[in-house]
């Protein structure tokens, strides 16, 4: 249900219902924790929501969002019956590409993520052309892409231990896993730099063993949630139920068998 009658691409603000605006096909941010979204939703009940969504028609007279798909679910949670948009006239590819164009530069989208969906197009694009297509140089395309051959646990000491990308690019330069795992583990719990990392991991006998203390538990919450994400966007039916007193957390995962 339209809330205006007059309806003009790019640069107006449309009032939409809710109801009519459909999830986006291809979101950036592929992980968004619940805590995240109910402190979202906190905002909006309070502020509204400052930044529209941007949208596109879609032939069932329904809109599609093309970027803003956490604020809509942090609207449904926080009872908005209304959504402020702006309409753009784009096929449901070049969505896709405005998408992470506008996440690019946005600081809560972890550049680790940015890297698997500019590999993701990669696949179809050259380089030049996600530089043309994103506006941002080769190299960065390149070197993002290179973070990528990182090993999987590497990449979430990264993510959970908060290492800046030009130090993360610096470990990706390292030769063999097991030096990599090392220096990111030095970096995480002693805050030292990338280089004092190295240094130290020279000096050592090969046999020693760098363990990170991970004080915060919050980054295995964390974990959990992407885990169960993760097999929802497979399509996976899947859910987790927190339970927490003052000694403990429990987690319940319930995964649906798939017939």
């Amino acid at each position: 249900m339209m809330l205006t009658n007059k309806v003009k691409t790019g640069g107006s603000i449309l009032l939409i219902h809710i109801e009519d605006i459909l999830p986006a096909d291809y979101s950036s941010r592929r992980v968004v924790s619940l805590d995240e979204l109910y402190s979202l939703s906190d905002s909006i009940k309070s502020v509204g929501i400052l930044n529209p969504l941007t949208v596109r028609k879609e032939n069932n007279g329904c809109y599609r969002v093309v970027s803003g798909e956490r604020r809509r679910r942090a609207a449904i949670i926080a009872g908005c019956t209304v959504l402020p948009c702006v309409l753009v006239d784009v096929s449901e590819y070049n969505s896709v590409i405005f998408n992470i164009a506008e996440n690019l530069h946005r600081k809560e989208l972890h550049y680790l993520e940015l890297a698997t969906i500019i590999d993701e197009l990669h696949e179809n694009m050259s380089v030049s052309e996600l530089s043309e297509a994103l506006s941002v140089p080769e190299g960065l395309i390149l070197s993002r892409i290179r973070l990528l051959s990182l090993p999987e646990n590497v990449k979430w000491k990264i993510m959970t231990g908060n290492i800046n990308e030009t130090t993360a690019n610096a470990i990706a330069g390292v030769e063999g896993s097991k030096r990599q795992n090392e220096i990111t583990d030095l970096i995480v719990s002693s805050g030292c730099s990338f280089r004092e990392a190295m240094e130290l991991t020279e000096k050592v006998p090969k046999r020693a063993v760098f363990a990170a203390k991970y004080r915060d538990f919050r980054i295995f919450e964390n974990t959990i949630e992407h885990a169960v994400e993760t097999m929802k966007s497979s399509g996976i039916s899947a859910s987790s139920l927190k339970q927490s007193d003052d000694s403990s957390i429990t987690y319940t995962i319930t995964i649906n068998r798939m017939v």
